[in-house]
């Protein structure tokens, strides 16, 4: 008889032989039953102490075996792994593997725990659980009523100065649980993130958590990509969203994302590209993959893929009615060949950015019509959307240019009346539709705030205002998104 076998019946007889109660009345350690479905992971990440602890405790040789109704001392004096947070957040260039080996678990119990059947399906912004949280309280049974020590998922996790890290709401998440999960308090999140009715949040929002640490990345990129960056994590359809990344030399980068073959914007001697994206309006919400292939100049080619989420825009509905004398306006093939005139100017990418930070406004007005609304034409369906933010500025209001850049266009046109597009470079363009004047010509260099035109009523309109767009390689976006964020 070996002594680690001598010593583990031994064991055994102790613990069958000291009642439950006994045994909770250290508060040092508990008793755990081992129910159907469980490792010794999942009980780890239960009661916060580590697999090894657990395992040195109860004399387990190997921790992949366990009984269904072994009954486990549970060292509950261990200090809690300070790397292990409730969850994580999938960065770019991260994969389950690395994840996993990033907090020492297993890709398996990893798997497991957030229901993952394939695990490439992960996608950036998504939220991994890396503790068990039961959806129902644990059925007490005689032996473990009195010693079942139920898991805290939500236990504040320690405030760091550093920059802010973003959190993605997910559902049943309130921001009373999200302040108390961080340890802060609502009126901080709150702040934080210009909430003003706490109530109000929405699965799939990213809120900035001021103050704490973000994780360590467990990064898995080839070794050709120095970085990799998506923003924002996750996409909305109507918006703007970019890729960046940093290669160890130049190289030649193609692929696709939405069905469209992206277009390629490089810096730094051709170690820095960048990729903007526009989200079509009408796009489903749901995941897509983003496939690279960058290929160097011996003609090795790196592949790189990894899946997006898309939100939903939660456009609202309005109704227009157009006067009977602009009726003629509404024609589908008129509308068409409009469009297509717009695409063939607005489509095309040039290498150079002029536009360097926010958007600035392009009038001194108030919004009547924000962008992606889903619009109805004198009572006709709800089939087209409003391509851009409209300014309700009065006659001969001064139109401005929001970006540097070159005019490409500036003429009349049927429905947008008349009207001027500014190239910035990139694959961005912005339009400015239903003028009276147009101060600038084809080919002009204009400047952030220079006055191109005034406001009026000119095309398909109700009345006079500007309607502002900005499309990105080809795909009309919301205009605001840029007067508030950089993407440059």
């Amino acid at each position: 008889m070996s002594l680690r076998w001598f010593f583990g019946l031994l064991l055994a007889g102790i613990l069958l032989w000291i009642p439950a109660s006994s045994v909770a009345q250290d508060t040092n350690v508990t008793v755990h039953v081992v129910q159907r479905g469980e490792t010794l992971f999942r009980i780890s990440q239960q009661y916060s102490v580590s697999v090894e602890a657990i395992a040195a405790f109860n004399n387990i040789a190997d921790p992949t075996n366990i009984q269904v109704g072994q009954r486990l001392l549970i060292p509950l004096a261990e200090t809690v792994r300070p790397d292990m947070p409730a969850t994580h957040v999938v960065q770019p260039g991260e994969t389950l593997k690395s994840i996993a080996s990033r907090y020492n678990v297993s890709v398996e119990d990893l798997a497991a725990l957030n229901n993952l059947v394939d695990i490439d399906t992960i996608y950036v912004g998504q939220v991994l659980n890396l503790i068990v949280v039961p959806t129902t309280e644990p059925v007490p049974t005689a032996t473990t009523e009195a010693t079942m020590v139920a898991s805290v998922p939500d236990a504040p996790i320690e405030n760091t100065e550093s920059a802010p890290f973003l959190y993605t709401v997910q559902g049943g998440d309130t921001l009373f649980r999200i302040a108390t999960r961080f340890g802060l308090t609502v009126n901080d999140l709150a702040r934080a993130n210009n909430v003003s009715d706490p109530t109000l949040i929405y699965s799939g929002q990213q809120l900035i958590i001021p103050g704490l640490k973000a994780p360590e990345l467990a990064l898995d990129l080839p070794s050709a990509i120095v970085n990799f960056q998506v923003e924002p994590l996750i996409f909305v359809e109507g918006e703007t969203g970019r890729f960046r990344f940093t290669t160890t030399e130049p190289m030649t980068v193609g692929g696709t994302f939405l069905d469209r073959v992206l277009t390629v914007a490089s810096d730094q001697a051709g170690t820095v590209d960048t990729i903007l994206v526009g989200v079509p309006v009408f796009t489903e919400a749901g995941i897509y993959p983003l496939s690279l292939t960058l290929t160097n100049n011996a003609g090795e080619i790196t592949p790189l893929n990894l899946n997006i989420q898309v939100l939903a825009g939660g456009y609202s509905r309005e109704t227009i009615t157009i006067a009977s004398n602009r009726t003629d306006l509404l024609d589908p093939i008129l509308e068409a060949s409009e469009q297509g005139v717009l695409q063939g100017i607005m489509g095309n990418f040039t290498p150079t950015r002029y536009f360097d930070g926010p958007m600035s406004l392009p009038a001194a007005a108030s919004i009547s019509s924000p962008f992606g609304r889903k619009r109805s034409y004198n009572g006709g369906p709800f089939d087209r959307f409003h391509a851009g933010t409209d300014f309700a500025g009065a006659p001969g209001t001064p139109v401005l240019a929001s970006a540097p850049g070159y005019v490409v266009f500036a003429g009349q046109l049927d429905v947008r009346g008349n009207a001027t597009i500014i190239d910035h470079g990139w694959g961005v363009y912005t339009g400015y539709w239903h003028q009276t004047q147009q101060y600038v010509n084809v080919g002009d260099y204009v400047n952030t705030e220079q006055v191109i035109g005034t406001i009026g009523s000119t095309g398909r309109v109700t009345g006079p205002h500007l309607h502002w767009e900005l499309w990105v390689n080809g795909v009309p976006v919301d205009p605001m998104q840029w007067v508030q964020e950089s993407f440059s």
